[in-house]
């Protein structure tokens, strides 16, 4: 058995998580997967991949050690984690998948995948095992109007499986906690215009050159790339539920001047906010 569902870009916005590829592997030794840090993959260098085993057996590769996973297990990656996993030949797994977005995932899944693959096993995998075969019934029935429903099917399997699972590995790299945690304090304290990233690597207790690297290998981009994606989504999301001026907007969001905040916001959105406002409230 092999299946692959595609799912389009919702038309609802602000969802909380939404999937865009699901399916699933059954009596198939030959599935595999090797894909290097960052792939553009299934556009997997942005979303998250969660696997879970039904039966059979596989392995999942990590910092060069092999792990075999059974019935009740599962893993997942992160947006932009180097991904090696593979069936078992002579008992091969019957799996589920699903790739997703997540607006939320500081708050719902924290520094799970993120790095490296999060590997965990499922005591009682019912709910989460249910929550997937509804995704999958809407995605084989092509019924993708029911954008909000699919969207809080998503949202109940990830809070089972963060509350049910249990890590099967420990993080090998124990820099990824402290990392993750900065990541979620620059977006906390991104409308802080005196916010500064090496204030943010000593009170993480790293030095700013070993901080820097580190954040750019996890995350994928630098800090102040961060720092700055975070105050324009925050200038977003101001732009389109107020009637600031853009000069106030630019305050709000952490920007000292107007000008440099428009300038930053074309850089990333390649339009300016005046035309973003106008495009999402047309």
């Amino acid at each position: 058995m092999q299946e692959h569902i595609f799912f389009p870009a919702p038309s609802l916005t602000h969802l909380l998580c939404y999937p865009d590829f699901i399916g699933g592997y059954g009596d198939h030794p030959a599935h595999a997967v090797d894909r290097p840090a960052r792939s553009g993959d299934l556009q997997l260098d942005r979303l998250y991949n969660l696997h879970i085993v039904r039966s059979g057996k596989g392995t999942v590769t990590s910092a060069g050690r092999a792990f075999q996973l059974g019935a009740g297990s599962g893993f997942l990656y992160g947006p932009g984690t180097a991904q090696r996993y593979a069936s078992d030949f002579a008992e091969p797994w019957d799996i589920r998948w699903i790739h997703f977005s997540c607006a939320v995932a500081d708050r719902l899944l924290g520094n799970r995948g993120l790095g490296e693959v999060w590997m965990f096993g499922l005591p009682d995998e019912t709910r989460v095992h249910d929550c997937m075969e509804r995704l999958l019934t809407i995605g084989r029935a092509s019924d993708f109007g029911k954008e909000a429903e699919i969207s809080a099917l998503l949202y109940e399997l990830l809070a089972n499986l963060v509350h049910e699972a249990s890590p099967l590995a420990l993080p090998r790299d124990p820099s990824i906690p402290g990392i993750y945690a900065a990541a979620d304090r620059i977006r906390s304290r991104c409308t802080d215009p005196e916010l500064s990233i090496a204030e943010i690597a000593v009170s993480s207790g790293y030095s700013p050159p070993y901080f820097s690297r580190k954040f750019h290998q996890l995350i994928g981009r630098t800090a102040s790339v961060y720092l700055l994606e975070a105050r324009v989504l925050r200038a977003k999301q101001l732009l389109v539920s107020t009637d600031l001026t853009v000069k106030d907007i630019a305050l709000a969001s952490g920007f000292s001047q107007s000008s440099y905040f428009i300038q930053c916001f074309r850089k990333v959105e390649r339009m300016t906010p005046e035309q973003f406002r106008t495009s999402r409230r047309a």
